[in-house]
């Protein structure tokens, strides 16, 4: 196995890691929403921060998930055009929507990072039922962005250096 497979499957190995914690943000988000419910049927009584903490849950699970998505090939392409060129046309339209992806994603993590620094210099706080910082989650954003933006740059990678071996290992 080559230097850059181990670094492939590390990677995909982190970013799975990442989908755990977005899966159980999920389950605890969906605990949350019944707890809520019931608590608002049987005791009038919503609970305390459910609405504030279900919105920052949902950024934890769509911004850890992202990168995962992009690395198992989970992303939706068109591929009207490229599936009628010759195969080095094919490779370098890819190579070229990935290394695109992978500048745009750096500029979204380079904007996310300022808005983060600014949200924690100020210490923004989240105003409703209950109060909490905001800068953690606009942290999250930030680290979400930047695995995205790091699986693009190794996907247009595998794209340059792809052989035959490869074709096992999951899709870009």
């Amino acid at each position: 196995m080559s230097m850059f497979d181990r670094i492939w499957r590390g990677y995909g190995t982190f970013l799975k890691a990442c989908g755990y914690v977005a899966g159980y943000t999920t389950f605890a988000m969906m605990l949350l929403v019944i707890a809520n419910a019931v608590s608002r049927f049987i005791f009038n009584a919503p609970v305390s921060g459910a609405f504030e903490l279900t919105e920052s849950m949902l950024t934890v699970l769509i911004f850890l998930s992202l990168a995962l998505t992009q690395y198992e090939g989970g992303h939706i392409r068109v591929v009207l055009l490229t599936q009628r060129m010759p195969n080095g046309l094919q490779k370098a339209a890819r190579f070229t929507a990935l290394a695109l992806g992978a500048i745009f994603f750096a500029w979204c993590t380079n904007a996310a990072w300022g808005y983060a620094m600014k949200s924690f210099a100020i210490n923004e706080q989240q105003w409703g039922t209950v109060r909490y910082p905001l800068y953690p989650i606009k942290f999250v954003v930030f680290f979400g962005l930047m695995l995205l933006a790091i699986q693009f740059v190794l996907g247009s990678l595998r794209v340059l250096i792809k052989t035959e071996e490869h074709e096992e290992l999951t899709s870009e």
